[in-house]
């Protein structure tokens, strides 16, 4: 799998996140979905939550929380998180294929890829049945590849923002405090400093 935590390297260099103006994300199959849109406590589920501390995972963070654009359309908020599943599923085609596929399996892959299809979602779900019988483990390794995603994105905000504040001594030690949050897997501390600094 390729290393994205390059920023050359990278492909969240392709897309931006929406921008703050004023869901959930529709998937063709549960192997290409993008955990993205998760709310750290969903308190509309379980009443104990609002006692219950935010989980700090990666995983189970809201991307528009962790960019700081939570009060964007649900409209603009579908479209992105489409666009970042999309890019997802992309660069897994490009990349991660070959290395877990023989060159036959490759040569039949390209076969269906090559077909007519009524939809491009009917061409996903077709390259996706073939894959899951070859990738036992085709899910988690798209949930890895969102997570990975969703680090870079964070990264990437946070690399703007010294750019935003330079000079700004407390501002760039914060960002600090913040980047070490991070290394200890507390993303939603994190994304709650990087908000108020905004």
């Amino acid at each position: 799998m390729n290393d994205t935590s390059n920023p050359n390297n990278s492909y969240v260099d392709t897309y931006s996140p929406p921008q703050v103006s004023g869901a959930q994300n529709s998937s063709a199959t549960q192997a290409n979905s993008v955990p993205m849109d998760q709310d750290p406590v969903d308190t509309t589920t379980d009443p104990q939550s609002k006692a219950t501390s935010p989980s700090q995972s990666l995983e189970d963070q809201n991307i528009f929380h962790l960019l700081g654009v939570q009060n964007v359309e649900d409209a603009e908020k579908e479209s992105f998180l489409d666009e970042l599943q999309q890019v997802i599923w992309e660069d897994f085609l490009a990349n991660d294929v070959e290395l877990l596929v023989t060159e036959n399996e490759r040569t039949e892959l390209n076969q269906i890829m090559a077909k007519s299809y009524e939809s491009d979602l009917d061409k996903q779900e077709a390259i996706v049945v073939y894959l899951e019988k070859l990738i036992p483990d085709l899910e988690e390794i798209m949930l890895e590849k969102a997570l990975e995603l969703k680090q870079d994105m964070v990264d990437e905000r946070i690399a703007s923002m010294r750019e935003l504040f330079a000079g700004q001594t407390d501002k760039i030690q914060a960002l600090d405090q913040v980047l070490n949050q991070t290394q200890q897997d507390k993303w939603y501390d994190a994304a709650e400093a990087l908000n108020e600094m905004q």
